[in-house]
C-alpha cells in the first residue's frame, strides 16, 4: 500500500473552517478565521515542520499510526461497550446445526480455517470497491496477481477499486490488551495453540491446533465442548471474567494482585489463547451493568 501522505497544513486549516461554517454564526466564524490565520503563521507552521520530519524518519508506517495507538491504549475508560465492536451472525440455514454444541463447534472449526490462511498467505485483500461490476470479478483478480506487488495498487486504482490496511489482521488471534497502568500493551503469543473457553464463571482451555500447527478433527473439537457443557459445577460467587469491564488502571491494578498471588501462568493461558469462546446461556433476566460492576472483588 501506499503510504498515507500528510495533509498540507493549508489544506487542513480549509477543511477546517468549512466544517465549522455551518456551525457558527458570522461573529463566530471571523473569530474562528482568525484563531486559524494566527495559528498557520505561527506555532502551526512549526508543529507541521515538525510532523513531517518524523514522518521521514518512520517511513515503515503511517504518521497517524503512533498517536492513534497512543490515544487508544492510554484510554481508561472500560472496554466492553465503549471499544470492542461486535458483529451477529445469522442462523444457520440447516435447522439441526443450530443447536449450542453444533453451532460453537462449526465456528470454531471455520475460525480457525481463517487463521491459517494468514501465515499461508492465502486470505484475500480486503479491497474498497467503488465500481465493484469492473473490478470484484473473478477475471480482474486473476490478472491482478500477474502485476508486481509494487505496482498492483496502481492497478486496482485504475479501476477504481482501493486496497485497505490489513497490517493489524495478525492481531485477530491470539491477542489481547493488558491492563498497564496509564497505558495498556498489546500482546500476542502466535505459538499458542489453544482455545479458552468461557462457561459460568469458569475458564477451560483445550488444544485445538496439533504441535505440527495443523487443526484437530472437528470431532475432538466437540468432544471438549460437549465436555465443557456437561460440566455442572456452580458457578463462582465473584466470576473472574468480570474484571476487566472495570476502569483500566482499576483492573491494572486487580490483574497485579492476581499475578502476585501465583497466578502468572494462569492468566498467560488466558492472555494467549486463539481467542475466547463463551458458552453461557441467554440472560432471561437482564442486569443492569452498574449492578455487576458494583459487585464487591475478594
Amino acid at each position: 500500500l501506499l503510504r498515507l501522505p500528510v495533509p498540507k497544513l493549508e489544506d487542513t486549516i480549509r477543511r477546517y473552517l468549512s466544517a465549522q461554517k455551518p456551525l457558527l454564526d458570522d461573529g463566530q466564524y471571523r473569530k474562528t478565521e482568525e484563531f486559524c490565520k494566527n495559528f498557520e503563521n505561527g506555532i502551526g507552521k512549526e508543529l507541521h515542520n515538525q510532523l513531517v520530519a518524523q514522518d521521514k524518519q518512520n517511513k515503515h508506517t503511517s504518521y497517524i499510526s503512533g498517536p492513534w495507538f497512543d490515544m487508544y491504549l492510554t484510554a481508561r475508560d472500560p472496554i466492553v461497550l465503549n471499544f470492542n465492536p461486535f458483529m451477529s451472525f445469522n442462523p444457520d440455514p440447516k435447522s439441526e446445526y443450530n443447536d449450542q454444541l453444533t453451532r460453537a463447534t462449526n465456528m470454531t472449526v471455520s475460525a480457525i480455517r481463517f487463521l491459517k490462511t494468514l501465515p499461508a498467505g492465502l486470505l484475500e485483500p480486503e479491497v474498497f470497491h467503488l465500481n465493484p461490476a469492473k473490478s470484484d470479478t473473478d477475471t480482474f483478480k486473476k490478472l491482478i496477481r500477474f502485476v508486481p506487488s509494487s505496482l498492483s495498487w496502481y492497478g486496482a486504482y485504475l479501476v477504481n477499486a482501493y486496497p485497505l490496511d490489513m497490517s493489524q489482521y495478525f492481531r485477530l488471534f491470539n491477542s489481547t490488551r493488558l491492563p498497564r497502568p496509564s497505558r495498556d500493551e498489546l500482546f500476542t503469543d502466535d505459538k499458542a495453540r489453544h482455545l479458552l473457553v468461557l462457561r459460568k464463571g469458569h475458564f477451560y482451555v483445550f488444544d485445538v491446533l496439533d504441535q505440527n500447527g495443523n487443526i484437530v478433527s472437528a470431532s475432538e473439537i466437540q468432544a471438549h465442548l460437549k465436555y465443557i457443557l456437561s460440566d455442572n459445577s456452580p458457578a463462582p460467587e465473584f466470576p473472574l471474567a468480570y474484571l476487566p469491564s472495570e476502569n483500566r488502571d482499576i483492573w491494572a491494578e486487580l490483574r497485579q494482585k492476581l499475578v502476585s498471588a501465583g497466578n502468572e501462568e494462569t492468566l498467560r493461558k488466558v492472555d494467549s489463547a486463539v481467542f475466547c469462546l463463551c458458552l453461557d446461556f441467554p440472560i432471561e433476566h437482564l442486569v443492569h451493568l452498574d449492578e455487576i460492576l458494583q459487585l464487591p472483588i475478594t
